[in-house]
């Protein structure tokens, strides 16, 4: 199978791609201003460390695992081995940045008294991450 062409690119592929890595970095783009402007910026080890949570979240779990699942789609014509680091990267990536994310947030309420996992969203958030994480190892 690795000897047959691949098919070509759907019609208006670059398209859909260009307009979902421009949406992808405007939403990147307003997490990071409203962070900025309304929330005071981000910090580590600081009161400003909860907001990492968002940035990163947006940043790993939305851009970059979606650009991960991308790849194939774009990068059609290269050589498969190629795409499929480019792909590991990208998910390796999103993991990681979640994580920071993750840890930023269990930090913050930490050091604020907060209890975890309190609310619906945290442990819906939460059941995302470890799906996302189990889907790495059993594959």
């Amino acid at each position: 199978m690795d000897g047959v062409p691949p098919a070509p690119s759907p019609a208006g592929l670059s398209v859909y791609v260009a307009v979902s890595q421009l949406l992808g970095l405007t939403v990147l783009a307003t997490t990071g201003a409203w962070l900025g402007r309304y929330r005071g910026g981000v910090g580590w080890h600081s009161p400003l460390q909860f907001n990492a949570h968002p940035l990163c979240m947006v940043l790993g779990m939305v851009f970059l695992q979606g650009d991960a699942l991308l790849v194939y789609r774009v990068f059609r014509h290269e050589a498969k081995r190629s795409t499929k680091a480019l792909h590991a990267l990208l998910h390796g990536l999103a993991l990681l940045i979640a994580l920071v994310g993750i840890i930023a947030v269990f930090e913050s309420h930490r050091d604020k008294g907060i209890p975890h996992m309190y609310s619906l969203h945290s442990w819906c958030g939460m059941a995302a991450f470890v799906l996302y994480l189990l889907q790495r190892f059993l594959q």
